[in-house]
């Protein structure tokens, strides 16, 4: 088979003068004939990927269009959803409001007990000062700051949650470590006096 090869300026080569060139030569040409539109050997073009089809483009257009209004409409709509860590984790960027009396998608109840992607969550290992079954006074204040500090907590970076030996507590609720950026939650509050660590049984805090 008579494989001939154009030049750099277009000019046929027969293959004992293409195999004559130097790797830096054939290179050359082949970075040529790169950007040049492909043909036939009748001169003619050959038809586009596409199969011939310009709808086939336009709609690729459409979609990319179509994702931008979608990121203009609702940015925090990618950053609520779970993603996959490379530890296996699950991590969860989102607002989380304060719901006092629960019940929400992401939202914190008090220093101990949080709403996330619509399931109940217990901090699993600390105890925080109740605010609303409280002894005294000062137990309902430490709780009221208890549960603002969590509520900045986990609006602060990516919330991800550890297991525990036990799922759930009496009253349903999930039994989870919770960790903002990698950072134990539960450890950040015991340090600076606004939980302890959990133990058997209510202490009181008055």
């Amino acid at each position: 088979m008579n494989r001939q090869r154009r030049d750099r300026r277009g000019d046929w080569l027969s293959p004992d003068a293409y195999d004559a060139l130097s790797p830096e030569e054939k290179r050359a040409i082949w970075l040529e004939r790169k950007r040049q539109p492909r043909r036939r050997p009748d001169g003619t073009r050959r038809k586009h990927s596409s199969g011939g089809k310009p709808w086939v483009g336009w709609a690729m257009v459409g979609l990319l269009v179509v994702g931008a209004a979608t990121w203009e409409l609702s940015p925090a709509s990618w950053f609520s959803s779970p993603v996959a860590t490379a530890s296996g984790t699950m991590e969860v960027r989102a607002t989380f409001s304060l719901c006092h009396t629960g019940g929400g998608t992401n939202c914190v109840v008090d220093g101990d007990t949080i709403w996330l992607e619509g399931q109940n969550i217990r901090i699993a290992d600390i105890d925080a000062p109740e605010t609303h079954d409280y002894r005294c006074p000062g137990e309902q204040a430490l709780g009221a700051k208890a549960t603002r500090r969590l509520h900045t907590l986990v609006n602060s970076g990516a919330v991800t949650l550890g297991s525990v030996d036990r799922d759930r507590d009496s009253y349903g609720r999930k039994l989870r470590l919770v960790y903002v950026d990698g950072k134990s939650v539960g450890e950040t509050l015991v340090s600076e006096g606004l939980a302890r660590y959990y133990g058997r049984g209510k202490r009181p805090w008055c």
